[in-house]
């Protein structure tokens, strides 16, 4: 009797102990849910100091944060200033050029003759005397002068000297004044005919530089998708970990459940103590599996960090990411690959860039076509001049004009061959076919990128689709699997390789889900569109 008593005393002690393990592992399951989101109180908070400060982001904030202090867009914004510098330079071509000239000058010269002195009533030579001219000159000139936008230039001077000479007086003639000082204003004009002619011609270097301005705002564009996508990379990356680590997390409590629930059937006797071998090898190597999500999470925090390049003030290296938003997943209709082609030829900035390249090099065969013309310059001088005793009466007398001078002329020039001219010509066209080969290559490339990012987002949807009923299935293939090893029926084996089955489905999940939001990224990145960003203000 005492041994009977014993064992249904030991029966119903054996099924009390089922009933209460299965109690505990449907609470778990069915407390977690099948793809819980992770809570932020443990998942968004990375292992790390519990005094480092943390930061809560939002993917718009943490593409502001790199609009503002990512290092690609502050170097890529130096380029559009640079490139002011040469607009400016070009157009400096134009500006008036004052200045003035002087110089002092003082001339003896060997003499040469003697002059002879006669009395007029007898007509014999009284005397004779050597002559040794004597010239001292001294000369004040302002100036004005100025390329015009057609391609000729003009200067203006105003010429002041002062004049002592010596013998003023010789034979019967004598120096007018002695100091003499003349003004004279004289008007210098030279316009090209044919080769450096025009307007449009002589702007050139100009609108070639106002190009190059353009095609640095359009860099500076690029930068800013290419750090927008980076950043939605990113961070979509370090919320992938976050939860890959949950799941890991979960999938060490349950290896750790299971390693208790068996250590109880051992002691009842109902379970062999080798199988506590495999439950107790399954969450060392889930513990491993934790420490390395935990390094995975670090390692896409920094990532992050460094594409935001966080300001000192709010601890940069040393503080704690918390990305805030949650990967979202809407069923997508069928998109239109032409559609996202044409926005992507109208708002992609290296298409922008290859057409002002194309522009620039037209603009500089034009000029090479001009060259190659023969020179052909009309020339025009005129001036007024007068003197006096003093200085300032010879400005006053500049309105008796005491002379003046006036002339006009044609140079013409050519270089037989004209080779320099040929060759720059053939260089220019070469240089433009090279661009237009460029432009169509770049048509290519945006035609398999725009389909490759269509193509992602379709594949990305039907693998979270595919990946959430997996998930699921995982899960109930688990529960049904730890009841079957309850009545007898299955494993250790076979219970801890179905956890870890649902550990890698929820895994692939999370990781579609991820994907896909990168995706949708990454077919903004393809077209040209800004999301988040104003250029006009946050931009830059």
């Amino acid at each position: 009797m005492a041994s009977l008593f014993c064992g249904r005393l030991r029966s119903v002690a054996l099924v009390l102990c089922r009933w209460g393990m299965m109690v505990s592992v449907v609470a778990v399951l069915f407390v977690d849910g099948p793809m819980s989101p992770p809570s932020h109180a443990q998942s968004a908070t990375p292992p790390g100091h519990a005094e480092d400060r943390e930061l809560e982001l939002t993917l718009a904030n943490a593409i502001q944060l790199a609009i503002q202090h990512n290092l690609d867009i502050e170097q890529e914004r130096f380029g559009p200033k640079i490139a002011r510098t040469d607009v400016e330079t070009a157009r400096a071509e134009f500006d008036p050029v004052v200045g003035a000239e002087a110089s002092v000058s003082q001339t003896k010269v060997l003499p040469t003759r003697e002059e002879v002195l006669i009395d007029p009533d007898t007509g014999l030579i009284v005397a004779t005397q050597v002559l040794k001219p004597f010239l001292k000159n001294g000369e004040l000139t302002p100036f004005l002068r100025q390329k015009v936008i057609t391609g000729g230039s003009y200067e203006l001077r105003f010429v002041n000297t002062r004049e002592n000479a010596s013998p003023t007086v010789s034979g019967v003639s004598r120096t007018i004044a002695d100091p003499r000082f003349e003004s004279s204003l004289a008007l210098l004009f030279t316009q090209p005919l044919l080769r450096d002619f025009g307007i449009a011609l002589n702007k050139a270097p100009i609108r070639r530089a106002e190009k190059s301005e353009a095609i640095a705002h359009q860099r500076v564009v690029q930068t800013v998708l290419n750090v927008v996508f980076q950043v939605q990379e990113r961070y979509w990356d370090m919320v992938f970990r976050l939860q890959n680590l949950e799941a890991q997390r979960e999938s060490q409590k349950l290896a750790e459940d299971f390693l208790a629930e068996n250590k109880i059937r051992v002691e009842l006797g109902t379970l062999a103590p080798i199988e506590l071998v495999q439950a107790e090898t399954q969450v060392k190597l889930r513990e491993e599996d934790v420490i390395l999500a935990e390094a995975a999470v670090r390692e896409a925090e920094d990532a992050l960090k460094e594409v935001i390049n966080l300001p000192e003030m709010l601890g940069s290296w040393n503080i704690r990411l918390n990305p805030s938003d949650q990967p979202t997943f809407e069923p997508i209709t069928a998109l239109v690959v032409e559609d996202k082609l044409r926005e992507a030829l109208l708002q992609r900035p290296d298409v922008i860039e290859a057409q002002l390249s194309i522009e620039s090099r037209e603009i500089a065969r034009e000029e090479a076509l001009n060259q190659r013309l023969p020179r052909l310059d009309l020339e025009a001088r005129g001036s007024l001049s007068s003197f006096g005793n003093d200085a300032g009466e010879d400005l006053s007398d500049l309105s008796e004009i005491n002379g003046y001078q006036w002339l006009f002329g044609l140079q013409f020039e050519y270089p037989l061959g004209n080779r320099a001219a040929q060759n720059n010509l053939s260089r220019r066209k070469l240089e433009l076919r090279q661009a237009l080969v460029a432009q169509r290559r770049l048509m290519l490339t945006i035609v398999r990128e725009v389909r490759q990012a269509v193509r992602g987002i379709e594949t990305a949807s039907k693998r979270v689709e595919v990946t959430r009923a997996a998930s699921k299935l995982a899960r109930t293939q688990l529960e049904a699997e730890q009841e079957k090893f309850r009545l007898g029926l299955s494993t250790s084996f076979r219970v801890l390789e179905f956890q870890r089955e649902l550990t890698d489905a929820r895994s692939s999940e999370t990781q579609a889900l991820s994907d896909y939001n990168v995706e949708l990224g990454r077919l903004d990145l393809r077209t040209g569109k800004l999301r988040y960003v104003d250029l006009q203000t946050g931009g830059g």
